[in-house]
């Protein structure tokens, strides 16, 4: 907002606020304050120091409800600084509300304290001042007291031209941008007068020239109306100032007072603020979700590659029937192929069993790499299906042009199991490892917990991936007979269901349950009085180990 704009919605806010005391102090957004005053229920002074929407503007009661957000939805800082500005402003009398000559500082003084609006530098900030001391700042910049020195001579209608071109020279010359050169000539012009100049003194001239005759004019695409959200969301998709500026394709409304053209400004803005935030948000959840299936994608692909042949497990287990008997105690065998007289196989065994109990364990081998197969192979369809919906999903959401749109593609489509649709059922996962131990995974920060410290005994086995949010994982061990490749079976589950799925290897923690204590204040965060450590590969259970 420049200052000429400025000083006409000041004027205009001045014969309504003028020696009227404060009623009440609201927090309508997350970096803007609204006023009450007594004696005129119809009327609030927004004060804000949002990016985008920095200024004042005064709205009717109506206009400030259908603008205002949730107070739970501002951060803490400025929530506990609303505490002040209520403590000293409530019952004020408002003295004065001027700008500071020479700059963008709004100052509105009370009987018990000065709040002043920066509207120059990178982040506005609204300050309240106590016994010249600033007290509470809400926006993100730092406070805006004291108060910069009034400058006069740098106001866009006092400076020399001559002098306004040199300075701006010297800062570009400096290494500053075009435009940061001209508002630091000329702060009072603002970055979108600012931008319709060269610098030169000729240009300046000419701005000042049409300056002489402000109206409230607002630049957009068309009445603000007839546009959908997605043509308000950047930042120079609507523009509030003293005069027509020349943009292609560009609409000038001119409201009848400044006051109506800062409204419909203020709400044109944050119409397609909202609606920009909501787009990066389904983008951006969306964007997580298409990582997740690209990875799990590839975890399948590289689990079904990895699986052995049955047809080749059922020759082996077909030779050693028709083999004579082995050497006892033999930890492999070379027998002749049944289907090839010329070639032999060599074959490792279990030199605790004879040849046709290896052979019969061999076909119970093929067996369940078959049923593995048939599941990994669905799982990885289904995947690819989800895969697909995910990516229309998002183009969807990119092309989306007002809220109704982006309510009409949701973030996330349903997750089931190969082959259905189904969203997957609350409460922890439940698989089978080889040996038919339980492996339990949690499924957020409040069923880890409840895994954790509900569900899981004292001597159950806990696991979870070092350094990284992940699921808890608990390997059920009832009668103490875990050995080494639970453990590890475990841990790769514990790896695939955290953030570093992705890694090559991942670290994770394994100890019993009773080794654990809940850390306070968050869900799912624990103690660790003693874990050891293991480095496995990430390996998707689903299509390997049974579910329950």
């Amino acid at each position: 907002m420049d200052a000429i704009t400025l000083d006409h919605l000041i004027a205009e806010a001045r014969l309504a606020l003028a020696g009227r005391h404060c009623a009440g102090v609201k927090l309508v957004a997350a970096n803007a304050l609204l006023l009450e005053v007594s004696g005129d229920r119809s009327r609030r002074l927004w004060l804000d120091a949002g990016r985008g929407t920095a200024g004042a503007y005064l709205l009717s009661r109506d206009e400030a409800r259908a603008e205002q957000e949730d107070e739970a939805s501002a951060p803490g800082r400025t929530r506990q600084a609303l505490l002040h500005f209520r403590k000293h402003l409530d019952g004020a009398r408002i003295t004065d509300l001027n700008r500071v000559p020479g700059e963008r500082t709004l100052v509105l003084e009370t009987s018990r304290g000065v709040v002043s609006l920066r509207l120059s530098g990178q982040s506005p900030a609204l300050t309240l001042a106590v016994e010249g001391a600033a007290l509470a700042t809400v926006g993100e910049g730092g406070p805006a007291w004291p108060l910069p020195p009034a400058a006069p001579e740098r106001e866009w209608d006092h400076i020399e031209p001559r002098a306004f071109a040199l300075a701006v020279a010297e800062g570009v010359a400096a290494g500053r941008t075009l435009v940061r050169a001209i508002l630091g000539a000329c702060p009072s012009l603002g970055p979108v007068l600012a931008r319709s100049i060269d610098g030169s003194a000729e240009s300046f001239v000419a701005l000042r020239a049409r300056l002489a005759g402000p109206r409230p004019t607002l630049l957009t695409a068309g009445p603000i109306e007839s546009l959908r959200d997605a043509d308000l969301a950047g930042p120079d998709a609507v523009v509030l100032a003293p005069i027509v500026l020349e943009r292609p394709d560009i609409v000038a409304l001119q409201p009848p007072t400044w006051s109506e053209a800062a409204a419909l400004f203020l709400r044109a803005r944050r119409r397609g603020a909202r609606f920009e935030a909501r787009r990066r948000s389904a983008l951006d959840s969306m964007r997580r979700e298409l990582r997740r299936l690209v990875q799990l994608e590839a975890h399948l692909t590289r689990d079904l590659a990895g699986l052995a042949d049955p047809a080749a497990l059922r020759h082996q287990a077909e030779a050693l029937l028709a083999a004579p008997s082995a050497h006892p105690g033999a930890a492999e065998t070379d027998v002749p192929d049944p289907y090839d007289a010329d070639r032999r196989l060599r074959i490792a065994l279990d030199p605790a069993l004879a040849l046709p109990a290896n052979a019969d364990r061999l076909f119970q081998r093929a067996r369940r790499i078959e049923r593995a197969r048939e599941n990994v192979e669905a799982r990885l369809s289904e995947t690819r299906r989800a895969l697909g919906e995910a990516r229309s999903r998002e183009a969807r959401v990119s092309a989306a042009r007002d809220v109704a749109e982006l309510e009409a593609a949701p973030a996330r489509g349903p997750r089931g199991l190969p082959g259905g649709t189904v969203e997957e059922p609350a409460g922890q996962r439940h698989y089978l490892n080889s040996r038919g131990l339980s492996i339990l995974v949690g499924r957020g920060a409040r069923e880890n917990h409840h895994l954790t410290f509900r569900v899981a005994r004292p001597e159950d086995v806990w696991l979870h991936a070092r350094d990284v949010p992940g699921a808890h994982v608990i390997l059920r061990d009832p009668e103490g007979r875990a050995g080494a490749d639970d453990l590890r079976e475990a841990a790769e589950i514990a790896a695939f269901f955290s953030d570093a799925r992705s890694a090559a290897k991942v670290d994770v923690h394994v100890t019993r349950r009773k080794h654990l204590r809940p850390a306070r204040g968050t869900p799912g965060r624990v103690l660790i009085g003693h874990s050891d450590t293991l480095r496995v590969a990430p390996h998707d259970p689903e299509g390997r180990l049974r579910r329950r």
